[in-house]
């Protein structure tokens, strides 16, 4: 009967001795593939924070050349007569429109946007903003890259 017992013994203990290490695997299985997709996350979480940073100071560098436009049209339409042939001269586009002049001009984001800005000049000089847009320029060509980062 005691040998009987020995044996029973080293059975369960063989087997549970199995059972745990497969057990050890397949958490660190899991853990291996969790510590993939996190690294995968964070490197396309990286990708896109610095297209946005990128978009972001692109736009904002435009934004203030277009200010800077807007101070030196303004000026000149307080210079008084032949402002608008200078304007024209200084590239901007001047037509007539509904309730008085339109000023008109395009500053570049980059090869895709232009940040498109008009203003209207009233009877009495008064310069106002009517239109400040970011519009496409470039060609539209669908991202493929999203392929490439999963299989990254």
């Amino acid at each position: 009967m005691a040998a009987n017992n020995t044996i029973s013994k080293k059975g369960t203990f063989g087997t549970t001795m199995g059972v745990t290490s497969i057990i050890a695997i397949l958490v660190v299985l899991v853990l291996i593939v969790f510590s993939a997709l996190s690294i995968t996350t964070a490197k396309a979480d990286l990708t896109l924070s610095e297209k946005t940073a990128s978009a972001t100071s692109d736009f904002y560098k435009a934004d203030s050349v277009a200010e800077e436009r807007v101070a030196e049209a303004d000026a000149e339409v307080q210079a008084g007569a032949g402002w608008q042939d200078r304007l024209r001269e200084a590239g901007y586009t001047v037509r007539a429109g509904d309730s008085g002049d339109v000023i008109a001009y395009e500053v570049e984001i980059n090869d895709k946007k232009a940040l498109k800005v008009e203003l209207s000049v009233s009877a009495d000089g008064r310069v106002d903003r009517t239109l400040w847009q970011v519009i496409p320029t470039g060609d539209w060509e669908p991202d493929t890259d999203i392929g490439q980062l999963i299989i990254e």
